[in-house]
């Protein structure tokens, strides 16, 4: 492909709004009109009249008969054939695009136009339903999987964000053009090393990033983190993504004597966002143990920030960071005595700034200038 001048980028939300998906439409945008081209934005948000009416009715129905499903108005026969109709229109509308560019697996512009299609995302629906939450799709869940899957195999190039996600979707489809370029860090801060790094050290702060979602890491924390107050009565514990009301009744008296529930912080708002990245900063380890998956985007910038990690060794961060990692630990389980050990071991590590030093030299080349780059460099090579 020559050189690209105009693309239209497809998100599921406004892409011009910093807090829509973890930050990537944003930043997956502006870095593209930072290299002069012009972007398109189209928001292929849900109807909220529809959403609300199907929720109300059909999904209710579908529901009792299964109770686990995540099956809602946004994966529906109803709402693909609707996106579809939206993004030819968009196509129609942009006739001078070179490029349309989805940043998600569920939708394309294959088989509406000759222009060529490049879809972006984490993880697939049925990768979504089979790892995350172990289990085997339902009957309608299977039927939006498999209009998934054409839009996927009817895609020009496909880049999963994670290696694991990669080979998985290369044993299952047909398409030849899927790639795997890295990750990135969504961090609207320039990290200072000379000054986090006189931070850390005199930190007391323990740090967990996640919503509820993540609440079975975040309780085991919050027991370890109580276990080691004896030994350490400075420590404090700072947990973002979730509230006091998250815990239940039964964590009521552990929620008090340095623990600060911060609750959703929005990057789209420069209090909260400050807040965000002072704490991220100031913290002496970042702690998510929740299984399966532990807030990856989140620990990738905490480890920008110089901050060591423990995370449970799940599949994506050990294909990307190995076993043996010399910035911090891996917590298998939620065991709370080798979580308290773990932590132990960080707070009286003698090379503690070596730590961090290690954490953010492993992700400082995980920026999205280095991504978008490749993806072009990509582009070229393969469309």
């Amino acid at each position: 492909m020559d050189k690209i001048s105009e693309v239209t980028v497809f998100t599921n939300g406004d892409s011009n709004n910093i807090s829509t998906w973890s930050n990537v439409p944003f930043f997956f945008t502006e870095n593209l009109i930072s290299r002069g081209i012009k972007v398109n934005r189209v928001d292929l948000s849900p109807s909220p009249v529809l959403n609300t009416l199907y929720s109300r009715t059909w999904e209710r129905i579908i529901r009792t008969i299964y109770k686990n499903t995540t099956y809602t108005y946004f994966r529906s026969l109803i709402h693909f054939l609707h996106t579809r109709l939206r993004i030819k229109n968009a196509v129609r509308a942009h006739t001078n695009s070179q490029l349309n560019i989805f940043l998600t697996f569920s939708f394309s512009s294959a088989g509406l136009t000759k222009t060529p299609a490049i879809q972006f995302c984490d993880w697939t629906y049925e990768h979504y339903i089979k790892y995350r939450e172990n289990r085997q799709p339902d009957i309608f869940e299977r039927r939006c999987i498999k209009r998934e899957d054409s839009q996927i195999e009817g895609s020009n190039l496909i880049l999963p964000l994670f290696p694991g996600v990669t080979e998985y979707m290369k044993e299952r489809y047909k398409n030849k053009n899927i790639v795997h370029l890295g990750n990135v860090i969504n961090s609207l801060h320039q990290v200072s090393n000379s000054q986090t790094l006189e931070k850390k050290p005199k930190s007391n702060s323990l740090l967990f990033i996640g919503n509820e979602k993540y609440a079975e890491g975040a309780k085991c924390l919050l027991q370890a983190y109580h276990n080691l107050k004896k030994d350490y009565p400075n420590l404090s514990l700072d947990i973002i993504g979730l509230k006091y009301s998250d815990f239940g009744s039964n964590f009521g008296d552990q929620l008090k004597d340095g623990v600060n529930c911060h609750g959703y912080l929005d990057k789209g708002k420069e209090t909260e966002r400050n807040l965000y990245y002072s704490l991220l900063q100031d913290a002496k380890v970042f702690v998510n143990t929740t299984p399966k998956w532990g807030a990856y985007s989140a620990t990738l910038e905490a480890m920008y920030f110089y901050t060591p990690v423990i995370v449970t060794p799940y599949k994506e961060f050990v294909e990307t960071f190995g076993m043996k990692i010399g910035f911090g630990c891996y917590c298998e389980n939620n065991s709370l005595d080798l979580l308290c050990a773990n932590i132990k071991k960080i707070l009286n590590h003698p090379s503690y700034s070596t730590l961090c030093i290690n954490a953010h030299e492993s992700v400082k080349d995980f920026t999205w200038g280095e991504y978008i780059e490749k993806m072009l460099k990509t582009i070229k090579e393969k469309l």
